[in-house]
């Protein structure tokens, strides 16, 4: 309840600070103004009026995907615009209180409305440009991991936050699909986020996911799987040919490596018994956690290891400090804890906002190799 009455009061604020900015200092006719607002509210509230049609069922298929991706991008519009807004203010006047140049007066309400107009094509522009980030193809990265309790070399491919809805179009999932099955892995984790809606929605999307090729298909909960029926997901995820851990992990062949998978931190409480069972110190043990902030778990199982995702990288640029400072200083990439390793993907798909801007997306290749062949 305190999350969501803090993201009122910034959509609030935001709102004012967006529309004052824009036409309060304009000779705009009413209506324009009236036009302006509501595009605002639109854009900086679109996850909850999405919400409403959704529970209402006011929307469905083609009609919603159109609605949603629109609604959302006029949301990712809005944050750029008004992170850019705030700070061109801050930089004129700095340069207004050095100079003291009338010309450059930032009460000048002609020279306001020609400086919004410049920032808002501006913003429109950058808004493109992340559409076009948040649609292309991850990036694939490539890890290797040497260590002497790994016995045999395992290509493992991990990817999260997928975040596929009902407006999620099956071209996207697609090329993710055959991105991940060109990299030939072993083993594929998913580590949450993978979904954002109920299965009986999903039924397509679902279809093109099962395509993934491995031996086997792993998956962890993030967040969003709890938002969404996580009982009904375990099921789903099980017919399609998938194995979910959750409190529970399971070896790797005969590689010596042991993958466990624990539920988002904060919906349900680890059973490191039952996590563990039939693990020795022998075992080079990874664990797949949606949460980065969870790595204060990962003495208690003794893990070596632990697969992240969550952060997005910040997905929309400067959002990023504010998503780092939200994850326990983890963002992206991988990361020394105590000796062991953290890594954190950015994903491979995007939650709102069809965009991503300094956050690319990934899906990462990991090669685990025994000490032994590398001496």
């Amino acid at each position: 309840m305190g999350f969501l009455i803090a993201m009122f009061i910034v959509g609030i604020s935001c709102l004012l600070i967006t529309y004052r900015t824009l036409a309060s200092y304009s000779n705009f006719p009413m209506w324009v103004k009236i036009s302006i607002f509501l595009v605002l509210f639109v854009a900086w509230f679109s996850p909850v009026l999405l919400g409403i049609s959704r529970h209402f069922n006011l929307l469905n298929g083609t009609a919603y995907a159109i609605t949603a991706k629109s609604a959302y991008f006029l949301m990712g519009f809005a944050f750029i615009l008004v992170m850019l807004l705030v700070a061109r203010d801050i930089i004129w006047y700095i340069i207004y209180f050095i100079s003291r140049n009338q010309e450059l007066n930032p009460d000048n309400a002609a020279l306001i409305n020609k400086n919004n107009l410049l920032t808002v094509i501006i913003t429109l522009i950058i808004s493109l440009y992340a559409v076009f980030e948040a649609n292309k193809t991850p990036a694939v990265k490539d890890i290797t991991i040497a260590d002497a309790k790994i016995k045999e070399n395992v290509r493992v491919v991990v990817a999260s936050d997928l975040h596929i809805d009902l407006a999620t179009p099956l071209w996207q999932i697609n090329n993710i699909v055959n991105t991940i099955n060109a990299q030939n892995p072993d083993y594929i984790l998913l580590v949450g986020d993978i979904i954002d809606d109920v299965p009986q929605a999903l039924t397509e999307q679902m279809e093109a996911l099962k395509r993934l090729q491995a031996k086997k298909v792993f998956v962890s909960f993030g967040n969003h799987e709890f938002y969404n029926s996580p009982i009904k997901w375990m099921i789903e995820f099980t017919q399609m040919g998938f194995e979910v851990l959750h409190n529970t992990g399971t070896f790797l062949g005969n590689s010596g490596i042991y993958v466990a998978g624990i539920p988002d931190d904060g919906q349900e409480k680890h059973d490191w018994y039952k996590i563990l069972y039939n693990t020795t110190d022998e075992n080079y043990k990874v664990v797949m956690s949606h949460a980065p902030s969870s790595i204060k778990h990962l003495k208690e199982g003794n893990f070596n290891l632990q697969l992240s995702g969550h952060t997005h990288g910040g997905q929309i640029f400067p959002f990023n400090f504010l998503s780092k400072a939200a994850n326990n200083g983890y963002l992206a990439g991988m990361y020394e804890v105590d000796g062991n390793k953290l890594y954190v993907s950015r994903g491979a798909g995007f939650w709102g906002p069809p965009m991503r801007l300094l956050a690319p997306s990934d899906i990462t290749v990991i090669n685990f190799e025994s000490k032994a062949t590398n001496a």
